[in-house]
């Protein structure tokens, strides 16, 4: 008997946790659509590999580079001409929306994580053209992308 009430109540705590995500996603994405309105620009994110990157980098010269990793990573390489912007600070989205959303973004971190989370922002906030590197510095630094 006791078993079962258990049971009953993880159930319900578990039902209760579902909706409660599930209207926050809500609200996220109603959000987003207002952001994006508001800015009038239709955003376009794209992800890409170590290679893809490499190659992007060689050939779009007017393409701004983010290290959304910490501060002690980027001291300790990070690729070359790029603009260190935590993923972390507390002022993150703030930082993001000093950029020009109409110029074209390649941003990464260690291991694609963060470069992710901070991709989606940048789509909310209504960046015209945005590349993930998804694979990290590591893997960009393999594959031969320039570092400093």
């Amino acid at each position: 008997m006791m078993k079962r009430t258990l049971l009953g109540v993880g159930m319900a705590l578990a039902m209760v946790s579902c909706n409660q995500s599930t209207a926050t996603n809500e609200e996220v994405k109603e959000s987003n659509a207002v952001t994006q309105a508001e800015t009038g620009i239709t955003a376009e994110v794209k992800t890409i590999n170590s290679e893809e990157a490499k190659t992007l980098l060689e050939q779009e010269k007017d393409l701004v580079v983010l290290d959304v990793r910490t501060p002690e990573e980027y001291t300790a390489g990070h690729l070359a001409n790029a603009r260190l912007m935590n993923f972390y600070d507390a002022d993150f989205t703030q930082q993001l929306k000093t950029l020009d959303p109409s110029k074209t973004y390649l941003v990464y971190c260690a291991v694609g994580g963060r470069s992710r989370q901070a991709v989606q922002q940048m789509q909310q906030l209504g960046f015209k053209l945005v590349f993930d590197a998804t694979e990290g510095y590591g893997a960009l630094q393999a594959a031969g992308v320039p570092v400093e």
